[in-house]
Order: C-alpha cells, then structure tokens, then sequence
C-alpha cells in the first residue's frame, strides 16, 4: 500500500527530530530525503509532522518559530504547548491569520463595492460596462498575447461562417 505525501513527509520529520533539541521549518524541509523534497511537500505537511511527534512552537530570533519537545520537567502542562487555550503560540498565529483574512474579505467587499459604483457612473454615462470590462481585460495582456488571441478568434468565427 502505497503512503500519502503527508504520511510520508509526517513519518521522515519524525525521524528527523530524533536526538534533537530544536528545529526550525526551514531546517526540518532541508533534512527530508530527496526523494520528499522532489515531492516538494506544503510547509502545513511539515508542520503536521512536527507537532505529530508532540514537539511546540515558540518564537525566536525576530519571530521565527523555533520548534522544541515539550518540557516535562514536573510533567505539567507547558502554558506554550499548542493545545493550551491562554498563552498558546498556535492559538494567537491562527487568531492572527482569521483576523488577517477578514480585514482581506473586508477589503474585496469594499473593492466590489467600488466596481459596482464605477459600474453605475459609467453606465449613467452612456458607456456599454461590458464593453469597458472587455477593453480592461485586454490591457492586462501583453501585446503578443492580444494578437494571438485575436487571430484565433478570427479563425474560430471563419471556421464557424460568422466571418467572411
């Protein structure tokens, strides 16, 4: 039976973290197999892999995260460990990346916003916004591409007899 990417990636990085005392990412992607790096496995594969053998983030050396095996010196709860509810490293990088993906979905609803009023004034103008939008979408492209486009439109309605 064939291992998915992630097993495979989780199982190496376990291996990896043997006789370690700390890890970055950057480090744990470096140390997998060739083979694994071909693959080119997602940092979230990685990170996985690491916080599987129990391992915890914390931040070092300008906001790196520099991963650790937890600290079992009177076998209580480490207030750092990812699973923590106060204090947890994970719990304020996930709260900081849901905040930072709604002020984004902030940003698009008010940039759809914009378009929809851009849309109104040019219509309220006497402008086709189809036509406008299709002028847009064509200076996006590079000249070469504009032609190549175009000349296949060209053929496609010859093919079609919508052209003589």
């Amino acid at each position: 039976m064939k291992l998915k990417l992630g097993d495979q990636v989780a199982a190496a990085v376990g291996g990896i973290l043997a006789g370690r005392n700390s890890i970055t990412l950057e480090e744990a992607q470096a140390a997998l197999p060739a083979h694994l790096r071909a693959a080119n496995p997602s940092i979230k594969a990685i990170t996985k892999g690491i916080a599987a053998a129990g391992w915890i983030g914390r931040p070092f050396e300008g906001g790196r995260i520099v991963y650790m095996p937890p600290a079992d010196d009177e076998g209580g709860d480490d207030p750092l460990h990812n699973g923590s509810d106060q204090g947890s490293i994970a719990a304020d990088e996930v709260r900081l990346l849901i905040e930072h993906r709604e002020r984004l979905a902030e940003e698009a609803k008010g940039n759809r916003e914009d378009v929809r009023d851009w849309a109104a004034e040019a219509k309220g103008r006497g402008y086709d916004v189809k036509s406008l939008n299709a002028v847009i979408k064509l200076r996006s492209k590079k000249k070469e591409e504009r032609f190549e486009d175009a000349a296949i439109l060209e053929l496609y309605l010859r093919a079609t007899g919508m052209m003589e």
